[in-house]
């Protein structure tokens, strides 16, 4: 009986050198299993993602799951690094694959899962990888801080909407774009509500940032607490505590952040764009306690009905319905589930879970406007 093999492939970037090496990669992979007449071609699974970011690795997650299935006997891969940089995530993966009767063979260490020693070896190799990427990841976090203190830093002309690069790569104003943003600073001056403006726009013909006929509120208040409107750029608003998790914290004074005047040429004054600022704190349903520490005035969090057909199975593609238990209690689940004859296994999703994730994204004051919600087996995706 033939083996059911598949391979994984994964680069760090989306430059175009590693996009290359990445189709190179999955066309040798589907060569040398397609060639072995004790092999069935299950297929590439591959991700554009950092080893450290494993809840971005959708492809991994999705291979992880087939396996569980019977879909896979075998995985190539190119080496340890591949498949982690951390070492616990990294050996939590093959144990689990090994006791459902899974091999892997990773190429550069040559190295088969089932074999007797391997455990020890890839625990080795594994560590070693983690040590590497958290080096490297220190030395690029200590190379983008050095350019952001000595004014040399590229990211500060990174273009956002209503701006260009010239041929120099600095910033330039869009016209046209520029015509958008004052009004919208305008409208929200005038009482119209994030929403509103987003009615507004779409009602005009004015396409969003990312192109689309629809804007979200949270496109609009990123324009509009956005300082490079004044001409300045502010960076390392964000940081990432710890290098291993890769989760980005906003950056409220546990780092330095650097603040650029005079950067470019402003298409808000100052004037206006600190009376938007006061605006939306006068707007906004939190306060400062006597301590000095952000509480809720009022409870607007809400997302329910805002997210129905923006919540999409990981394993189907298909959509999730929004259902209310017999308790009262409100979960989400594939339609290829609850539909007659489905046949999705896709997990239920409490309504809570979806709200303490856009609390972790969007904090406080929230918008609901999320393009998409990915469900995966133990994790929630938002895009």
């Amino acid at each position: 009986m033939k083996k059911k093999v598949a391979a994984y492939c994964r680069v760090s970037t989306k430059e175009d050198i590693q996009q290359h090496s990445l189709e190179a990669q999955k066309k040798y992979y589907q060569r040398i299993i397609e060639q072995n007449p004790n092999y069935e071609f299950v297929g590439i699974y591959a991700d554009t993602s950092s080893g450290l970011r494993k809840k971005n690795r959708v492809q991994f997650e999705k291979m992880l799951r087939d396996c569980k299935r019977g879909k896979i006997d075998i995985i190539f891969t190119k080496s340890i690094s591949r498949f982690a940089r951390n070492t616990l995530d990294f050996l939590k993966v093959i144990r689990k694959l090994k006791y459902i009767g899974v091999d892997i063979f990773f190429q550069n260490e040559y190295i088969w899962l089932q074999s007797q020693r391997s455990e020890r070896d890839m625990a080795i190799h594994a560590a070693l990888a983690q040590e590497e990427s958290v080096a490297k990841s220190r030395s690029i976090r200590w190379g983008l801080a050095h350019s952001f203190a000595s004014g040399t830093s590229g990211l500060a002309n990174r273009v956002c909407y209503g701006y260009t690069n010239d041929s120099q790569g600095n910033l330039i104003i869009d016209k046209e774009k520029a015509e958008n943003v004052k009004l919208i600073f305008a409208l929200y001056l005038s009482g119209y509500s994030l929403s509103k403006i987003a009615k507004e726009l779409k009602g005009k013909g004015i396409l969003s940032p990312t192109g689309k006929e629809t804007w979200t509120s949270m496109a609009i208040d990123k324009i509009l607490t956005n300082e490079k409107y004044v001409g300045n750029v502010i960076l390392q608003k964000t940081y990432i505590p710890d290098v291993l998790k890769q989760k980005q914290k906003k950056n409220e004074g546990e780092v330095a952040r650097y603040l650029y005047e005079n950067n470019h040429v402003g298409i808000i004054d100052q004037a206006m764009f600190e009376e938007v600022q006061e605006e939306r704190n006068r707007r906004t349903n939190v306060e400062l306690d006597a301590k000095g520490k952000t509480v809720r005035k009022n409870t607007r969090f809400s997302s329910n009905d805002s997210l129905s057909g923006k919540i999409q199975c990981g394993e189907c593609g298909r959509n999730f319905r929004r259902i209310t238990t017999h308790s009262g209690e409100i979960v989400w689940r594939c339609a290829g589930r609850v539909e007659k004859n489905g046949t999705c296994k896709a997990r239920t999703v409490k309504q809570s879970e979806i709200d303490t994730k856009l609390q972790e994204k969007f904090g406080e004051e929230l918008s609901l406007d999320v393009n998409k919600i990915v469900v995966l087996e133990d994790d929630l995706i938002i895009e």
